[in-house]
């Protein structure tokens, strides 16, 4: 199994360009998979460049209803023509950051008849699952609390995250969790995934949103150690990027070592089952 960050917030690969956001390439034995778009067709120019073809993905998935990670759909959908796109029953709730900035999908694409939308836990071919709606409350972070989702009537309340989903890929001994932001809590997903899998996770690939980059707010050290205490107890490999940010990274590596690793933009990894 082959994972390659096609776009982050960062890169040290020169011709890789970075924005604030998110996409994921994964190459399993039966499928080709892009895990969420960026803000915008960047993440297409970073394939090309790294010898990838979206054109030849024949499944994708959108984490949640965040620009950052969706603003790029548009073009995925104009460049690959046929793979169906996954994405939670509420992604297209308007999103809001602080009551000012709208941060949702473009409403237009809702339509779209190859949008597939999901809820709860879904079952796909070749050892593929989704989730939603992890019900732990553990060790969420603060790093959330100015987003807002509209409701129908006009008003703003704070984002609940129903529309966030991850995904789990099993193949062989490898049991993968990807997730985009873990807005619910990594640890709650984590749990939840290993619940309906029945077996522990072997690797996660996540942001952690530990910084509100947009504000130059990261989460305190103490939430950060704590979480990092708690992931210290799985034996997985972890390989995070995007919201967790640097300053929260670094504190996550001084707690865990090897055991975890920043995944920035054109690095690839090879998930070995051994």
């Amino acid at each position: 199994m082959k994972l390659t960050s096609l776009l982050e917030n960062t890169s040290n690969i020169p011709g890789i360009q970075s924005r604030h956001g998110l996409s994921l390439y994964l190459e399993t034995a039966s499928h080709r998979m892009v895990f969420d778009f960026g803000p915008d067709d960047a993440f297409l120019h970073n394939a090309a460049a790294l010898g990838i073809n979206i054109a030849e993905a024949d499944l994708a998935f959108l984490s949640h209803g965040h620009y950052d990670h969706g603003g790029g759909l548009p073009a995925f959908l104009e460049t690959n023509t046929y793979a169906p796109v996954y994405l939670h029953k509420n992604a297209f709730i308007p999103h809001w950051s602080s009551n000012v900035r709208y941060i949702g999908l473009k409403q237009s694409l809702k339509s779209n008849p190859r949008l597939h939308f999901t809820n709860g836990v879904t079952h796909l071919e070749d050892g593929l699952t989704l989730i939603s709606g992890a019900s732990g409350r553990r060790f969420l972070t603060t790093s959330g609390a100015s987003l807002q989702m509209e409701q129908t009537d006009g008003t703003r309340l704070p984002d609940d995250f129903s529309h966030e989903q991850s995904l789990i890929v099993e193949e062989g001994n490898i049991r993968l969790l990807v997730a985009g932001c873990a807005h619910t809590g990594i640890v709650n997903i984590m749990e939840q995934a290993q619940q309906v899998i029945g077996r522990p996770l072997t690797h996660i690939v996540s942001g952690f949103h530990l910084c509100q980059p947009s504000r130059g707010i990261n989460e305190p050290e103490e939430n950060v150690r704590a979480i990092a205490a708690e992931l210290r107890r799985s034996p997985a490999q972890y390989f995070t990027c995007h919201c967790t940010g640097l300053p929260s990274y670094e504190i996550l590596r001084r707690e865990l070592g090897a055991q975890v690793s920043y995944l920035s933009g054109g690095m690839q990894i090879v998930l070995s089952d051994d």
